[in-house]
């Protein structure tokens, strides 16, 4: 339960932010905010490896976009 409730806390977080952290993680989109959500969750339920590499992917999209 409470690895859900952490889950959607990022996902509020991420739809509603204020600051650009990442230009390729859109602010007030849905997907965006499920996606971060999921890969919250699947972060915490795994593996933590699983969050260095969602930021790598998210850096390296990024550089290239």
């Amino acid at each position: 339960m409470k690895l859900l409730l952490i889950s959607l806390i990022v996902s509020l977080f991420i739809y509603n932010r204020t600051v650009d952290y990442y230009k390729v993680i859109p602010r007030h989109n849905v997907l965006a905010a499920l996606i971060s959500g999921l890969w919250t969750f699947v972060s915490f339920k795994y593996s933590p490896w699983f969050t260095i590499v969602g930021l790598v992917v998210i850096n390296v999209i990024d550089k290239f976009t």
